[in-house]
């Protein structure tokens, strides 16, 4: 398998992976974004120590501070985008922290020294600029509907993006299963307390989607750490870009969520920048030092 199809496979696996885990959050909006970000390190640091505990998986740590960090902010940003779903719905909450590509691109330029040469921020902000019609569409452009929890979606978005760089960083130094039990073991101990202050009276049903909700992002997370190690920055946050485009979906046929023709329109945008840059990306091939599939 070459690294431009492994790149592609694990990418997208992702995204499908991290969009079905949007529809589990919204699914429960009752449970506390705490509890469910405790539920889901709490099953990832399970599924990796088993498979580490039987040498299926090496499981070594190198950059231990960087892995720290990385942890911390990886565990601030799922617990602010399990929150602004929660709050936004699954469609607007998604958009606006899947925002991040603009974030992530312009921090790898500065952490990563990575260079972007101009055409590639055509697709760049071609890109965001359809985030933004799905988050501001329903108000026709306006920000009056712009509060608090818009203010934590984009949190969420600016947390994710540095998450995002600072996986790219490690993989200069540990392997995708290091970085991913270093976000589920901080993220353990974060939400612990949190967790056991908010938690509700649950049942059944909730515990069910908890557990696959676990599962579910365990799986999408290994798949996008390790597609990282095939594709930069900027492209696997592009590729990322997909994921509220089918949440959109998914809000508007399973939850009812209704949207405006601005947001719609946004959608094909986002769908129409990932695949120009997939074109652009194997048109400049080796010549590419930023947006390039394969490094």
């Amino acid at each position: 398998m070459s690294n431009n199809f492994k790149g592609i496979v694990f990418t997208l696996t992702s995204v499908v992976m991290f969009a079905f885990m949007a529809v589990l959050v919204r699914m429960i909006p009752h449970v506390s974004s705490f509890h469910s970000s405790f539920v889901r390190f709490t099953i990832g640091l399970a599924i990796i120590g088993i498979l580490a505990m039987f040498k299926l998986i090496p499981l070594k740590f190198r950059d231990r501070k960087t892995l720290f960090i990385r942890g911390l902010i990886g565990g601030i940003a799922v617990y602010l985008f399990y929150l602004a779903i929660v709050r936004l719905g699954i469609g607007k909450g998604s958009a606006y922290v899947y925002s991040y590509p603009a974030f992530a691109t312009l921090l790898s330029m500065f952490m990563l020294k990575e260079k972007v040469e101009g055409i590639k921020f055509i697709p760049i902000f071609t890109s965001i600029a359809g985030l933004v019609l799905l988050s501001l569409g329903r108000t026709n452009g306006a920000m009056a509907g712009f509060g608090w929890n818009e203010l934590i979606a984009i949190g969420g978005s600016i947390t994710t993006a540095l998450a995002v760089v600072y996986v790219k960083k490690l993989h200069h130094s540990d392997n995708s299963y290091a970085i991913f039990f270093a976000q589920s073991i901080i993220g353990f101990w974060l939400f612990l307390i949190p967790s056991g202050l908010t938690q509700g009276q649950g049942n059944s049903f909730d515990l069910t989607i908890l557990i696959i909700l676990g599962l579910v992002a365990t799986i999408g997370q290994l798949f996008m750490t390790e597609g990282y190690r095939y594709v930069n920055v900027a492209t696997g946050s592009l590729f990322q870009s997909m994921v509220p485009v089918l949440n959109l979906l998914s809000g508007y046929f399973i939850f009812e969520e209704h949207f405006s023709t601005t947001e719609t329109l946004g959608a094909f945008v986002i769908v129409l920048s990932c695949i120009s840059l997939v074109i652009i990306n194997y048109s400049i091939g080796k010549r590419s030092r930023i947006l390039k599939l394969v490094e």
